[in-house]
């Protein structure tokens, strides 16, 4: 059941955002509300499929509602970060600390490190270095198309020091953020289902609350609105899955192999939408970064 989860969780995870690309003209922060929609239905299908109910108190509904809104509020970090340095400097910046985030909360609130031999936290070290090290070529080597009023890794290279140095302030935080959003759930201590519908609850409003200020639509035609609700349906699926998951392997462990999902994305990004180019240097780093990625999440898989 851990190997299924964890196949779930990175498959769902890695197709959910390049579901949302095929809709480039859509303004970002209505992807994200969409997305958020699909994802409550996903949560409150989950709980009626279970025949359980919410329980609703300061620790099992208010505590998960406030982990989506903080992932929410790390989406808005993530527009900011990568229209100030572009998406391959800042996901290399907030992926790597995500992990180090969730490993972290894990030894902090939930003691995943205790028992832990020399030999062992070697081990996950160097798996996790890994990991790490397959996500920075994933990022680094993307190549980003160019689109009217979107600022891309070649331009950032021109942005001012200070900007430069918001926009990777802003990828920190978006990688604190995105590292903490799942932990008030998994604290619940109740079955997955369960807390998925608070956290699906907070990451809505929180959506909402991105589309008001920039006035940005969040009715779409009827293509485009199945396809992103399809996606928040993929993102609900991934989300279940990753909170089924730590509550078996631990936090880091489950939050480090969630990260292999951006594996699962840039294989789509090349076979599909040819970003970057099959056959090109940019593309065999990929594969590369793929590799080396899915060994180290392996072999912290193995440990637990």
């Amino acid at each position: 059941m851990t190997v299924l989860l964890a196949i779930m969780m990175v498959v769902a995870l890695g197709t959910w955002i390049p579901l949302t690309q095929l809709w480039p003209q859509t303004p970002e922060r209505t992807r994200i509300f969409s997305v958020a929609v699909g994802n409550v239905v996903l949560a409150g299908a989950a709980l009626l499929a279970s025949g359980g109910g919410l329980q609703v108190g300061w620790r099992t509904f208010w505590l998960p509602l406030l982990g989506g809104l903080v992932w929410a509020a790390g989406n808005y970090c993530v527009l900011r970060a990568t229209r100030l340095i572009g998406l391959a400097r800042a996901a290399g910046t907030w992926t790597p600390l995500n992990i180090v985030v969730a490993f972290v909360w894990g030894a902090l609130l939930f003691g995943e490190l205790d028992g832990f031999s020399a030999l062992s936290m070697v081990v996950l070290v160097v798996a996790f270095l890994a990991v790490v090290a397959g996500v920075l070529l994933i990022a680094g080597a993307r190549e980003e198309p160019a689109a009217p009023g979107k600022q891309t890794d070649e331009t950032a290279t021109a942005t001012p020091a200070p900007s430069k140095r918001a926009g990777f302030l802003w990828a920190g935080a978006a990688g604190v953020l995105w590292g903490s959003y799942f932990i008030p759930a998994q604290w619940a201590d109740v079955p997955a289902q369960v807390s998925n519908v608070p956290l699906a609850l907070g990451i809505l409003v929180g959506a909402l609350a991105l589309c008001l200020p920039a006035r940005e639509p969040v009715r779409l035609a009827l293509r485009p609105t199945v396809g992103l609700l399809g996606a928040g349906l993929l993102f609900g699926l991934g989300n279940l899955a990753l909170l089924g998951l730590v509550s078996r392997v631990g936090t880091g462990t489950g939050f480090t192999i969630a990260q292999l999902s951006l594996a699962v994305n840039a294989g789509i990004g090349i076979w599909f939408f040819h970003v970057p180019r099959p056959g090109t240097r940019q593309a065999r780093t990929v594969l590369a970064g793929i590799v080396v990625a899915g060994v180290g999440g392996g072999a912290i898989a193995a440990m637990r």
